[in-house]
């Protein structure tokens, strides 16, 4: 287990950025930091982006960049009065969505060791995350006991960081007893200082975002029935399960091929004024067609058609599009297809590739051709692959001036055929006697 030691900072440890902020009469700060460091300052102006409330906009913006930000909270860290613990946050924020994940964490570090700073949960649940991208999820104790330690009142968001921490980077089973304990100690807390639900005698209630990672992880080790009790004792505890833990549930489920559950579950959802989304249907989708279900794939896919705030994109067409070729039924597939087209959703070459090839084997070239001018016309570029399908279409269809005009074509637009191309065209030509 790892632990996690503050200490005060040492001017030695600091970056060499450094600010002097001298607080004035107007409530700002002054820089002397185009001094110290010119980088720092290109396009701001020293004058105008010491005061906390400029801070906190350049966070904001996004445009922040990391030796900034850096030079802002090495210098807060050394004034007398400390700024805010939300322009602090801003900073670690903004610095953590530039993925300067060991940054944050030593720069934490170095807060906890000044005697005026005292964070809040906020900063606490952007420290915990952090370490969780370092891979630390076993430092998660540590951290719970840091926020304790400063008389915090761990939130659902904080505690979700924690466990999400331990399934990613931990044994489940440690993910497992940490939520037990969440469960039968709770933590004392008070509704009115952040948003989150509460048990009658005031402990501290996991929501969705804490149950969700748990059932995740069951899902991944197939542990399909712990996945589901769970999921159930969430439901008990009148915590109303959200998108993503019914979409994990329905996922884990067909993995293991465990089909009534999952159409069950499906259905369900609506019932629980939950809404599907994409990622729902996908799952769906592409899990029948794994299952050879694809005519209950096609059910759904029509039903989020109905739906009327989705609109199926690829992950939803094109998996029923190949396991209806892979059937051999191939107009239903071009059915889909065309349908496709009409509704503009877009088209990869794998699927026009597959439909070319069913269509020649099965002998039917001229609609070989047409496909193929149809997957130009909507913008889909051919890869070789289709382009030896073609040729071996218009060879076979006895056109073998036009295979040869397709072949020029072909090396004019970059593409290198391969020795399949030249089999084919030297295996027409033989067969006409003309060479």
């Amino acid at each position: 287990m790892k632990r996690i030691t503050t200490r005060p900072p040492s001017p030695g440890n600091l970056p060499s950025f450094r600010f002097t902020f001298l607080q004035n009469t107007s409530g700002g700060f002054h820089s002397d930091a185009v001094h110290a460091n010119p980088t720092c300052t290109d396009g701001i102006k020293q004058s105008h982006l010491e005061s906390e409330s400029m801070i906190q906009t350049r966070c904001k913006s996004g445009k922040i960049r990391k030796d900034e930000a850096l030079g802002y909270l090495n210098s807060m860290i050394q004034t007398r009065h400390l700024p805010s613990i939300w322009t602090f946050n801003c900073l670690l924020g903004a610095l953590s969505k530039m993925k300067q994940y060991s940054t944050v964490v030593s720069m934490c570090k170095q807060l906890m060791g000044c005697a005026q700073f005292q964070p809040d949960v906020s900063t606490m649940t952007i420290f915990a995350n952090c370490l969780c991208r370092l891979n630390w999820g076993d430092a998660c104790s540590s951290v719970l006991a840091i926020t304790l330690k400063y008389g915090l009142q761990p939130d659902a968001h904080f505690m979700a960081s924690l466990l999400h921490g331990l399934c990613k980077n931990s044994s489940l089973a440690e993910a497992m007893a940490f939520f037990q304990e969440i469960e039968t100690k709770g933590y004392a807390c008070d509704e009115s200082t952040y948003g989150t639900k509460t048990w009658e005698d005031g402990r501290f209630k996991p929501n969705q975002a804490c149950y969700n990672p748990i059932i995740a992880s069951l899902c991944k080790e197939n542990r399909i029935n712990e996945a589901l009790t769970l999921f159930g004792d969430m439901i008990s505890k009148t915590v109303v399960p959200d998108i993503i833990s019914y979409t994990t549930l329905i996922h884990g489920l067909g993995n293991m091929s465990q089909w009534d559950e999952v159409l069950s579950l499906f259905e369900k959802m609506t019932d629980q004024g939950v809404k599907r989304n994409e990622i729902t249907y996908a799952t769906m989708i592409n899990g029948l067609c794994k299952a050879r279900k694809t005519s209950k794939a096609l059910e759904i896919l029509i039903m989020m058609w109905k739906d009327g705030r989705l609109k199926p994109d690829q992950g939803c067409n094109i998996p029923i599009i190949n396991s209806l070729c892979k059937e051999s039924l191939i107009d239903e597939a071009l059915t889909l297809f065309r349908d496709m087209t009409s509704k503009s959703v877009a088209l990869n070459t794998v699927t026009c590739n597959t439909l070319i090839h069913r269509l020649c084997s099965m002998n039917r070239w001229e609609e070989v051709l047409s496909l193929f001018e149809g997957m130009v016309d909507q913008g889909v570029k051919p890869n070789v692959v289709t382009d030896n399908t073609l040729i071996y279409a218009l060879c076979q269809s006895g056109r073998m001036e036009k295979a040869k005009s397709y072949l020029i074509c072909v090396l004019n637009s970059g593409i290198s055929p391969d020795v399949y191309t030249y089999n084919v065209l030297i295996s027409s030509l033989c067969k006409e006697e003309r060479i």
